[in-house]
């Protein structure tokens, strides 16, 4: 794969934009030498590089969710792949790397409280999927650097989750220990909405 490599300028307009993203062009084009054009194009250049990106990121603490590390050792590459897969939709997964060492995968993952990540993680997450030979959980105590998360909003729009499980009929669902998947028709949580509007 090649390496894209940042100018010197590249790296002070990222850096620029770095806390807001809606700053003025202008200022930044004093700041660089340039006319602001000169800096949308390079902006322009850098996104569609897929250098940047221009994203909304959440405050998870501030509104409330917990987040875990889910390490995972995934007996085969293949399954390894799988698994991606299989996931890469969960509205509750906000990334995954593939690792060296004892485990091969680590999940970042949110929940709206304890009792929800006891549920999903217990039910239909990652750790209990074919190809895993061992798991470890590590709840997030506090955050304590780098607040702001990329999380997609969830739709809800299909009565199975996108993994493949059937909230409807899941026991824990049944009993009210578990709120659902956030792009389930079913779900009972405050985080997610009823239709597409992107």
């Amino acid at each position: 794969m090649k390496k894209h490599v940042l100018s010197g300028k590249d790296l002070i307009l990222i850096k620029s934009l770095e806390g807001n993203c809606r700053a003025n062009y202008k200022r930044v084009a004093e700041r660089l030498g340039i006319s602001h054009t000169a800096v949308k194009k390079r902006v322009d250049k850098l996104l569609s590089k897929n250098c940047v990106s221009i994203i909304t990121a959440l405050n998870l603490k501030k509104l409330g969710f917990i987040l875990a590390l889910l390490f995972l050792e995934v007996s085969t590459d293949e399954q390894l792949n799988e698994l991606l897969e299989k996931f890469s939709e969960c509205p509750r997964i906000i990334s995954m790397f593939k690792t060296f060492g004892e485990y091969n995968m680590i999940a970042l993952i949110y929940a709206e409280n304890e009792k929800v990540l006891d549920s999903i993680l217990g039910t239909c997450m990652l750790r209990i999927m074919k190809g895993i030979r061992r798991s470890l959980v590590m709840p997030i105590s506090d955050i304590l650097l780098g607040e702001y998360y990329k999380v997609k909003i969830p739709v809800k729009k299909s009565d199975i989750a996108p993994c493949g499980i059937d909230c409807y009929n899941c026991k824990r669902y049944k009993s009210k220990e578990c709120i659902g998947c956030p792009a389930v028709k079913c779900y009972t949580g405050w985080f997610s909405i009823k239709e597409d509007v992107s």
